[in-house]
């Protein structure tokens, strides 16, 4: 991590740590429209305001001009959405409301969080956010709902900043983070979406990553919502095979049998996959998977396996479980006792 990354977090910690006082970004003597005048009218967006105004500030200068660019474009998009988006059942937004100033602070919140993600891969190859943030109104015909919202995260390499020897590497690993991520964006203006990709847990040869998808049709019962994960081989500079992990043949029966077991133990009647071979096509397929040196977890969203009410189930499985199944990399990496 950089001298300016230690320099910000250094500052936030501060500004966290001084308590609920009103600091907004700018003069609140001279606050004009309904935005503004929330800012100032609760104290604890006041003082996240100012927060975010020095993590952005702050971002901005370790980044170049290319980079610089692409966040200054979400900030003008997040900074025209989140008032439209705090607002209730298509009223003007309210600077005293209760609900407004919370919806507020959860997106202050959340743009700082986008902020403070990681700073680099490998220590060296220099990592940035970009989201876009989409507001329309809404053509559902359903009174009460007035405006439909898109909105994408996630980070994406500083390819200005790539030293020469790690240009490719670097190229690679950006198009890998963004793939999928501008499809997210073509939302419609029937339906609220949201599609936030971060860095996950993982094992020491892989850069791991959690998409969250979340799709609500206005008039429908509940939204939709659903995780999948990637990871990509950094000793290869390439996606993660399944292969990569499990070798031989036997893999994909056993690891489905063993899944099979314990979703039928805890679902019970909810569980409702009618073949093993049905199963085995979810099983196996890395997207469900997530790793740390202890064990493996296999994901299933709702609907997969289970009804709604179900949620979405999950096993955990130890390495020593898998040990005949895995390739020499993945042994010595994790924990098999």
């Amino acid at each position: 991590m950089n001298k300016v990354s230690l320099n910000r977090k250094a500052v936030l910690l501060l500004l966290f740590a001084a308590g609920p006082v009103s600091a907004a970004s700018f003069d609140c003597a001279k606050a004009k429209n309904p935005q503004e005048k929330l800012i100032c009218a609760s104290p604890e967006v006041s003082r996240l305001d100012a927060m975010m105004a020095t993590s952005y500030e702050a971002l901005l200068q370790r980044l170049s001009p290319d980079a610089q660019n692409d966040l200054r474009r979400s900030q003008r998009e997040w900074l025209a959405f989140w008032p439209t988006s705090c607002r209730e059942e298509g009223r003007p937004l309210s600077p005293r409301s209760k609900n407004a100033q919370d919806c507020a602070a959860a997106r202050y919140k959340d743009r700082i969080a986008l902020f403070e993600g990681p700073d680099s891969v490998t220590g060296d190859i220099v990592l940035y956010p970009v989201s876009s943030y989409t507001i329309r109104p809404s053509d559902a015909g359903v009174e009460r709902i007035k405006y439909a919202q898109t909105v994408i995260s996630y980070h994406a390499v500083d390819l200005g900043q790539a030293a020469h020897e790690k240009k490719n590497l670097a190229a690679l690993i950006d198009r890998w983070l963004r793939k999928d991520m501008g499809a997210a964006g073509d939302g419609d203006a029937g339906s609220d979406s949201e599609t936030a990709k971060r860095f996950i847990i993982s094992l020491p040869m892989l850069l791991s990553t959690g998409t969250t998808s979340y799709f609500y049709g206005h008039g429908a019962v509940h939204p939709v919502s659903g995780y999948s994960t990637q990871h990509f081989l950094l000793s290869n500079a390439r996606p993660m095979l399944a292969t990569d992990i499990f070798r031989g043949a036997q893999w994909q029966d056993g690891l489905t049998s063993m899944v099979e077991a314990r979703l039928m133990k805890e679902l019970g009647d909810f569980y409702y996959i009618e073949t093993s071979q049905e199963l085995k096509k979810l099983v196996i397929n890395p997207s469900h998977w997530q790793f740390n040196a202890k064990e493996l977890t296999i994901s299933f969203n709702p609907y997969e396996v289970a009804p709604y009410a179900a949620g979405a189930p999950s096993v955990n499985l130890p390495w020593s479980s898998l040990a005949p199944w895995l390739t020499a990399p993945v042994r010595d990496a994790v924990s098999l006792k």
